[in-house]
């Protein structure tokens, strides 16, 4: 290592979109957050969650304090992150059905709390253009902000673990 280097402890990330279309511009998001923790952000290591297999919530699910598997996994690959990353299209000034969907899971069901840390927000309409037609973000100003955004996602959560 480097004199004045300093390594970062890593932090695992559970990536989620709150949009289920295939080329989506929140998954467009998350995609190049994965790619910018591997090039940019030492000991950020984000793995996507598809949520799309998950079921509306609904109690009738629950038997013996446990739900269907796919249910299990998802609470699973959650338990076993530091972070969560969100990204999620805006409805009526909030997050989408899909959204609060999964939010329901990790909080009530879970014993989580919601604290809202860093937040980022990117109108994919104005221009210059932001993602190509795959869905892919492609303006590099916005990666510089991403990128800035998962910086800060680790700080964060380090702070909250204590392991600053």
């Amino acid at each position: 290592m480097e004199t004045g280097t300093v390594m970062k402890q890593s932090i695992r990330v559970a990536a989620l979109s709150g949009s289920l279309r295939k080329g989506s511009y929140h998954k467009g998001l998350l995609r190049a957050a994965i790619d910018l923790a591997k090039e940019s952000v030492p000991g950020m290591q984000i793995e996507y969650i598809d949520i799309s297999p998950l079921p509306f919530m609904n109690t009738d699910l629950e038997i013996n304090g446990t739900y269907p598997a796919v249910v299990e996994a998802f609470r699973q690959k959650i338990l076993e992150a530091d972070s969560i990353l969100f990204a999620s299209p805006e409805y009526n000034y909030s997050v989408s059905g899909i959204s609060k969907r999964h939010i329901y899971i990790i909080c009530l069901k879970m014993g989580f709390h919601w604290q809202a840390g860093i937040q980022f927000s990117l109108n994919a309409f104005q221009p210059p253009e932001k993602f190509d037609v795959e869905g892919n973000l492609v303006d590099e100003s916005a990666k510089e902000r991403l990128k800035k955004v998962l910086i800060s996602l680790q700080e964060f959560t380090m702070r909250l673990q204590g392991r600053e």
